[in-house]
Order: C-alpha cells, then structure tokens, then sequence
C-alpha cells in the first residue's frame, strides 16, 4: 500500500497506477517522490520540460496514516539502477522528511534535491489536509530544510527551482 490520499505511481513509459496525468512524463534517471500530488504533477512537468525525464514517480500521499515512508521509497530509488538522481517533496506535519534525511547521510550515495511546502504556515494550524499539521518544535518546513541541508540535499525555494539543481 502506498498510503491514503497517495495520487498513485507511474513508472515512466511502462506503467501507471492511480490518477496522474500521463502526458507529462518522459522516461528518463529522476526519481521523485512527493506528499501532495498536486506539487508531484507541477515538478515533473517542470522536469520533463527542462528536458530531463522520470524513472519512477510516486506520490506518498500526505495523510497523518501513511503507508510507504519516504524512507522506504529512498531505500528502492537507491538501489534502482535506472535512476540517477532523487528528487523528494516534503511538506509540514510529520517527521518523515527529517527520517528520509538522516537515511540519505547514511546511506545514499546518488544526488538529490529536495523541497519543503509550507514554509509560511503558522505552527499548530491545519493547511490543506489532515496530514499538514506542526506542533511546537517538530515538522515545520524549518525543521526539515535543516534536515535536508544537512544530509547534503540540495534544497530549492520553488518547485520550479528543482529542475536547475539537477545533473544534466
């Protein structure tokens, strides 16, 4: 299961569960994987038009109840000989992202970038769903940027930044 509130996954040119649009994906070595499926669609067509293409994409959904962890999906982009390059998108509410960082120091050896959504939200304040909620001093877009800096992620201000912090 990927989890609840996930838009699903697309393997890019092969196969495709779940509702992305498929017109915006080009088989290619990006990986991504995204808690708001609206912020996935909008990063890979970005990538795709900068002239990059997807391996995997997946959108773990950003309910409080989740299936597949960032860390879990790392895991198998990590391993998947295909993709050359990781993307992650984060958003508030959670520690998942912070876990998928420390995993990356560990262990990851292939780029990545990443994005957190959510930066202006005021902590202890519902945004969007029911998974995008901080409490006092855990999960605020904040506290995962650091995260993500210091596991050496490359972190952009814009969902349209990602495509120039990528290797061609």
């Amino acid at each position: 299961m990927i989890g609840p509130n996930s838009p699903g996954i697309t393997v890019a040119g092969q196969a495709k569960i779940g509702i992305m649009p498929n017109n915006i994906f080009r088989k290619g070595n990006v990986a991504i994987a995204s808690r708001s499926g609206t912020l996935t669609y909008e990063i890979v067509k970005a990538v795709t038009d900068a002239g990059f293409g997807e391996s995997t994409v997946i959108g773990l959904g950003g309910d409080p109840i989740i299936g597949t962890t960032f860390s879990d999906i790392i895991k198998i982009f990590n391993d998947d000989p295909e993709t050359k390059q990781i993307v992650l998108v984060g958003e508030i509410g959670g520690g998942e992202e912070e876990k998928a960082a420390e995993y990356i120091k560990k262990y990851v050896k292939k780029p990545v970038t990443g994005y957190i959504t959510g930066i202006s939200a005021p902590p202890g304040k519902r945004m969007g769903h029911a998974g995008a909620i901080i409490e006092k001093g855990t999960g605020t877009a904040e506290s995962k940027i650091k995260a993500f800096k210091e596991a050496g992620i490359k972190v952009a201000n814009y969902p349209d930044d990602i495509p120039s912090l990528l290797q061609k």
